[in-house]
């Protein structure tokens, strides 16, 4: 049976250590397996409703959060990167979920920037981990590998050094997106790539630390995203895990796929709709069944 598409979901505020309130949007399906499906940069949940309510039409009970100082959310009162949502965004959603669904683990579905702070959260909290995440699902991400070719390396470059003159992106201000964006936060991902580093603001070195998690782990490459999340980014992201379970697909035409699906396509689109959003739900349920 398919969610009515007109139905809203249910609005919760997980509260963060600092204060800040991170609105979360419920397709609930009460006593289904918790699925929170987390956004990247310059979005918010509802680039991912379309998603969220497939999953949810399997009887998975879909938790579709906005980062802070965007959508629903509360804004910070000082500019914030990665690291913040990673270690408040992340832990406060998750704290929600498992008081409201009575579970003690979930599952993550991620977009591009999405992907990132999960990993980031995890990787700092392996044994919480690998206890409250039964899987995780990328798609498009990567955080170091942006800047190989001369073209990505100037175009990153001049973007860095705008980011360092201004405090919040506009909405569209680089050609992207439908919600603001952090400066800070932007340009540590532009530090990332220049530098070929996944390193927090305090110098905690991700990638390594990604060992330690052992929870599955879905990884979706664009297979017409050159530039944003390159192959290369996305396949040392995902094979830095330790999962057991461990699958990394590219989404192209040569892979059989409708086309080369482009950064913001393999999330929402047409054949999208058709083809990703069932591979992603089917992998979800394979796993929801293992008790």
């Amino acid at each position: 049976m398919q969610a009515d598409p007109q139905i809203s979901p249910i609005r919760y505020t997980a509260r963060c250590a600092d204060g800040v309130g991170i609105a979360c949007y419920r397709f609930a399906n009460p006593g289904g397996v918790p699925v929170i499906v987390v956004h990247g940069t310059f979005s918010s949940h509802e680039g991912c409703t379309g998603l969220a309510r497939r999953l949810a039409d399997d009887g998975r009970d879909v938790w579709a959060m906005d980062w802070r100082g965007r959508g629903g959310s509360e804004a910070p009162g000082a500019p914030f990167d990665f690291d913040a949502v990673a270690k408040m965004d992340i832990p406060a959603v998750l704290d929600l979920v498992r008081a409201e669904t009575g579970k003690r683990s979930a599952f993550f579905v991620t977009h591009s920037g999405g992907g990132l702070v999960v990993g980031m959260w995890a990787a700092r909290n392996p044994d919480l981990a690998n206890g409250s995440v039964r899987g995780l699902v990328t798609m498009a991400a990567q955080a170091h590998q942006a800047a190989e070719r001369p073209e990505h390396r100037q175009r990153i470059s001049e973007m860095a050094r705008y980011l360092e003159t201004i405090n919040v992106i506009p909405p569209r201000q680089l050609g992207i997106g439908s919600e603001p964006e952090s400066a800070l936060l932007m340009h540590q991902w532009c530090r990332w790539n220049l530098e070929r580093t996944f390193l927090g603001s305090d110098g905690f070195d991700y990638l390594p630390a990604l060992k330690a998690l052992h929870f599955p782990l879905l990884c979706l490459i664009a297979g017409g995203d050159h530039f944003i999340a390159p192959r290369a980014g996305c396949e040392s992201f995902a094979n830095a895990f330790g999962s057991f379970d461990h699958t990394v697909r590219v989404c192209g035409l040569k892979q059989g796929f409708a086309e080369d699906y482009e950064h913001g396509r393999i999330l929402a689109s047409t054949p999208a709709r058709a083809e990703i959003w069932p591979m992603v739900a089917d992998w979800v349920t394979k796993r929801a069944e293992i008790a």
